[in-house]
Formats: C-alpha cells, sequence, structure tokens
C-alpha cells in the first residue's frame, strides 16, 4: 500500500506533458498484460496456438519441359517446410490450375476436465478477407463467419459445437492470396499478426485469452495426428496426369498468376520457428 501511495505522489509531482506521455503509454501497455492477469486470477479451459503458412501450388517454364510443384512455407520466416515437385515434358501433363493461400492454422485445446460446448473464438488478422474459408476434420462441428461489430474492424468468429475434456483440434482459416496480400506480406514486407480478442462457450463467460505461439512443423505434425481422413492441405499429394501417348499436347495458356518468389532452405529446427 506504501509503494502505491509513492507511485501516485510521483505521478501527480509529474509535468502535464509527462502525465499524458504516461498514461498513453500505460493505455498502450494494458491490452499486451490483460489475458496474463486474467489468467492469473482464473485459470483458463482453453488454450490457444497459433501458426502461419503460405501454400503455394505453381507451374514454371523450365526449358523443354515444365516443372510442376507445390509448397507449403512458414510465412513467419519464409523457410520451406515442404516442397514436391515434377518436371514434365511441356504440353504433356495436366494439373490444377496454380494459386497460393494463406493459412492461419489455430490449434484449440481443452486443457480441463469437462466438455467445453458452444465454443466461440474471435479472430482477427490482415490476413483474413472475404475470401476467408474456415477448413476443419470432417468429424468436427464447426462453422465459420465474418461479423462486423459497431466502431471495430471486423472479426472472423469461428464456432464449434464441442470439444471434449482433455482434447485438441486444430482449425484453419485459409484465405486467397490476392494481390493486396502479395503486396503486404512480399513487396511492403509488413508482419502478418494475429489477435484473438474473446473467446466465449457455455462453460464461461467471455474473456481474452493469451495466444502462443506454435512451432509450424509442430503445427503440422499435430494436426496430422488429430486429423481423421479430411482433405485439407497438410496430407496433399502432387497431382500431375501424364497425357496417353495418343493424345495430343495441351496448349498451355499464358498464366495470369505469378509464382511467388523462392522460399529459403532452412534446418528443420529454424524452419518452424516465429
Amino acid at each position: 500500500m506504501e509503494w502505491l501511495k509513492k507511485c501516485w505522489k510521483w505521478f501527480w509531482d509529474q509535468s502535464v506533458f509527462n502525465k499524458i506521455v504516461i498514461i498513453g503509454l500505460f493505455a498502450a501497455f494494458v491490452p499486451f498484460v490483460l489475458p496474463t492477469v486474467v489468467a492469473w486470477f482464473r485459470p483458463t479451459m482453453i488454450h490457444v496456438g497459433v501458426a502461419f503458412y503460405t501454400y503455394e501450388r505453381g507451374i514454371q517454364p523450365q526449358g523443354m519441359n515444365s516443372l510442376y510443384f507445390f509448397e507449403r512455407r512458414n510465412l513467419v520466416t519464409d523457410c520451406s517446410i515442404r516442397r514436391e515437385e515434377q518436371s514434365v515434358p511441356s504440353g504433356r501433363a495436366k494439373a490444377p490450375d496454380p494459386q497460393a493461400w494463406v493459412l492461419i492454422k489455430l490449434l484449440l485445446e481443452n486443457v480441463s476436465d469437462r466438455d467445453i460446448t458452444n465454443l466461440r473464438v474471435g479472430v482477427r488478422s490482415p490476413a483474413i478477407n472475404q475470401t476467408t474459408q474456415l477448413l476443419t476434420a470432417p468429424t468436427l462441428a464447426a462453422m465459420g463467419n465474418k461479423e462486423a461489430p459497431p466502431d471495430v474492424k471486423p472479426l472472423y468468429v469461428i464456432s464449434i459445437d464441442k470439444i471434449p475434456d482433455a482434447s485438441s483440434v486444430v482449425v484453419t482459416l485459409k484465405t486467397v492470396m490476392d494481390e493486396n496480400l502479395r503486396d503486404f506480406i512480399y513487396v511492403k514486407r509488413r508482419p502478418v499478426t494475429i489477435q484473438v480478442p474473446y473467446v466465449s462457450a457455455d462453460q464461461f463467460r467471455q474473456y481474452p485469452p493469451i495466444v502462443s505461439r506454435t512451432n509450424a512443423v509442430k503445427m503440422l505434425n499435430r494436426e496430422g495426428v488429430l486429423r481423421t481422413g479430411d482433405d485439407t492441405f497438410a496430407d496433399e499429394k502432387l497431382q500431375v496426369t501424364m497425357l496417353p501417348l495418343n493424345e495430343s499436347d495441351v496448349k498451355e495458356q499464358e498464366a495470369s498468376y505469378q509464382v511467388l518468389s523462392r522460399a529459403k532452405t532452412c534446418s528443420e529446427a529454424e524452419a518452424g520457428v516465429w
């Protein structure tokens, strides 16, 4: 109590300008420490981890051949996590159209001994726009939609019917890499961030959770363990279909999609870090 009195006296002894600066710094600092303070006084039932990825499939000319590839890279470090490629004679293969996406993966862990029902997770990020889709395992009853509360930036809200006690799920927000997002990430080199303003459920009131930075490689491995037969990117194979010899060459149209610059080759330990 004596310490608080001294701090209060020190504050009032400052000039008006210093008081404004101190109040401004305090107001900016509070949102960062609020989740931790809440966790101290009220242990949480849900832990939230996050990792960012860029997923790309593309075609590159290679002399008389065409190089088909897909690659998953850590968006934070721009390290290649997995790349698969196949070189075939030009015009002799069919493959999915080239495209790139930004993937936000959220690990939601129920650390309690009770089921969590009607879980709602609000997510805000520059990597979310009108094209964002929610991907989950087919066994997980979940949905996502974009909401625009008054006077604040839009939220993407994930709703999950149930997470059993002492279990985890991984959900993915997939957003098409359009020109605006490409410019934001690879031209202006601005960091992609994520905010989780709140979580709520039948078992607890709405509160801001602590969001942990999850190693990207570990997130993929965790998702692979939890997944049960869904069709998300983690298990995708390079799908290049060769034409029979009696079929004529396919006329390759000029692609409108521009392949991203080559990702860095990193060690396994570095590839998934933030």
